[in-house]
């Protein structure tokens, strides 16, 4: 192969390696002019706006979730609100500032310096809510004082203290869904510890978290996710606008924040509203579900409270009062007080003693006002006696001998295992905390928790939801919408979907049934007897005038026994109980009702079942006709 050595190919190879020279060159060139730009020229701008500027980072609350009725009423928003905040890294004399901020606004040094020491540990540019909700004239006192001059920063202004807007709950109707869907509180470090744990980042200081009801439950979706506005400020505060360079600092730092997920419920304004408007200042709860899915339609307790008080600012003579009082108003007796059934629990012993075969829809026991069993005579409610009865009239009447031999028959144990089966002595995993589990008996739960065995007497007394028995309202209406669907056993649940901002499901709750039922024969006889209740010569008879076929059972729980020596008081009445289905042929909701110290079930209890069910049905169905 000829080598290239002849002068033209040498003058060719000269030119290529001139031509790579000159581009090595100009690259250079380049590069050195343009640190000599930012170095020389620009320089001592980029130096000046290092030594007097800064991002200062705005936390953007995301908005809370709605949370709606099954009509899409809304039942809890948000507001708009003004906060003072603390800038921690900008409290050049903090005591000075502190000093100037409570001449002009009515907080004191000892609060706001406790708001700062909790807030110790999060970075140092983390605005620290000092006071929240205040009014437009402490606003107008801070801004004007605080407006940036074109002199130096001096005594005229406030550095570190900043006034921003935020957004707090509203709970638009407090005085029906208090307890339901419950109310928001300052997250304190105890608990900001466990919820970083559990959920990372997703939680701050100055947070507000659910402390009760719907709020706790679905906090994590109602709450959001925070966002961040970046803004470039000089050493004086004042922002750093129309700089292409600082403006790109700012937008780089942004986050928008994402809202917190709908809760679309199944709750029913009217419906709840005919409960709020039925108990008239008295106590008590009431519960209504739909057999067929297990949505709750009514969650009411009485008394109420006003969560809107208790959130920011707190009414501090308000809050010692729902604290303190003996009507315990944070109290959601739907699903932690616990009652004594009284004779709605009859529907348990009926079942029971037919499950077991011990008897049959014929079989008789005379009834003469009382039974005598050991030394004692336990009575009848009707002192004269109803005579010979069998299932459905005893059911009808009520007639407390009947249960007494049926009970005796049974068995504690066999009673416990069809309580159970109707949702009783357990939770019934309703989507709302600390439900309770109420109380259902057997000889091993006495000889456990009493180092005593069971003795018969104490049979007759739980077979008519007296003694140890004891149930949440919810519990009640969980067992009567059992009986009311064919004997199938579900979960209730107030939340039906949660759906994003634009209305899409993120998250159904699916009903949760039990697809085994109770036998149709056994309910069939226990329907029969809960319709003569109302419809025949049974204890709800004023149930009648409601424009729906009502089926149900009263209750009358003592709160004193037969032979109690306590002092008699208008809070020792006996509480009054209903439960109920409707319509009867059809059932679509399922009642219970407590009135605290009410008496009699058929005159206090019915009659707020009767409105709610009348509230609900009457959009939905066509009036029926008289049985």
């Amino acid at each position: 192969m000829p080598l290239y050595t002849s002068d033209e190919d040498v003058g060719y190879l000269q030119k290529k390696v001139g031509l790579l020279l000159i581009f090595i060159f100009l690259f250079l060139f380049i590069v050195v002019a343009r640190l000599l730009y930012l170095q020389v020229i620009k320089g001592p701008n980029y130096r000046i706006l290092s030594d007097q500027i800064s991002v200062r980072e705005e936390e953007i609350r995301a908005k809370r979730g709605l949370v709606l009725d099954r009509n899409g009423k809304v039942l809890a928003d948000n507001r708009s609100i003004f906060e003072i905040v603390a800038i921690p890294q900008d409290l050049k004399d903090k005591e000075e500032t502190i000093k100037k901020l409570t001449e002009l606004v009515p907080l004191t040094t000892e609060e706001i310096n406790e708001k700062l020491k909790m807030a110790r540990g999060q970075l140092p540019f983390f605005p620290v809510v000092l006071a929240s909700d205040v009014p437009y004239d402490w606003v107008a006192k801070i801004s004007e004082y605080n407006k940036p001059t074109d002199d130096e920063m001096g005594p005229s202004t406030l550095p570190g203290i900043e006034v921003r807007r935020a957004r707090i709950r509203r709970y638009l109707y407090p005085d029906l869904f208090s307890h339901v869907i419950g109310y928001l509180k300052e997250v304190d470090r105890e608990n900001l510890e466990k919820l970083k744990k559990s959920h990372g980042d997703h939680y701050s200081m100055g947070d507000l978290v659910g402390t009760s009801g719907l709020e706790t439950t679905y906090d994590e979706y109602l709450k959001g996710t925070d966002g961040v506005l970046a803004r470039v400020v000089d050493a004086r505060g004042k922002e750093i606008r129309n700089n292409p360079d600082v403006t790109l600092i700012g937008e780089r730092a942004n986050l928008t924040p994402v809202s917190g997920y709908d809760l679309q419920t199944g709750l029913d304004f009217k419906a709840q509203e005919a409960a709020s408007l039925s108990f008239k200042g008295r106590r008590g709860a009431a519960v209504a579900l739909d057999p067929n899915t297990g949505e709750v339609i009514v969650l009411y307790s009485a008394p109420n409270f006003d969560g809107n008080r208790i959130i920011k600012n707190i009414d501090k003579p308000y809050w010692q009062k729902i604290n303190l009082d003996p009507d315990k108003y944070l109290y959601n007796r739907a699903i932690q007080a616990t009652y004594p059934p009284g004779s709605t629990y009859k529907m348990v012993t009926s079942l029971s003693g037919l499950s077991s075969q011990k008897i049959n829809p014929e079989t008789v026991f005379h009834c003469s006002g009382g039974l005598q069993f050991g030394n004692r005579v336990f009575h009848c409610w009707n002192k004269h006696g109803h005579g010979a009865v069998s299932l459905v009239r005893a059911l009808t009447q009520s007639c407390d001998i009947f249960y007494y031999q049926t009970g005796l028959r049974a068995g504690v144990d066999t009673l416990n295992q069809y309580a159970h089966r109707l949702g009783l002595g357990e939770k019934t995993g309703i989507d709302l905390p600390y439900e309770k589990a109420g109380l259902i008996p057997t000889t091993d739960w006495k000889q456990k928790r009493f180092k005593r065995p069971w003795i018969e007497s104490e049979t007759l007394s739980i077979s008519i939801g007296q003694g140890y028995d004891l149930v949440t309202p919810l519990q009640n209406a969980l067992m009567v919408g059992i009986i009311a669907n064919g004997g199938h056993k579900f979960v209730p649940h107030v939340v039906n979907r949660l759906v994003d901002s634009e209305g899409k499901a993120i998250l159904e709750i699916n009903d949760k049934i039990d697809p085994e039922p109770l036998n149709p024969e056994y309910l069939k006889w226990i329907h029969e007897g809960l319709i003569q209740v109302v419809h025949g010569q049974g204890t709800a008879g004023r149930l009648r005038a409601s424009k729906f076929k009502i089926a149900g059972k009263t209750g009358t729980a003592q709160v004193l026994g037969y032979e109690s020596k306590a002092a008699h008081s208008e809070r020792t009445k006996d509480h009054a109980l209903f439960v109920g289905y409707a319509p009867y042929d059809n059932p679509q909701i399922a009642v219970s009702v407590v009135v605290e110290n009410g008496g009699h079930g058929g005159s206090e209890a019915g009659p707020v079942a009767m409105a709610i069910i009348d509230a609900y049905l009457e959009p939905r169905v066509a009036v029926d006709s008289r049985p």
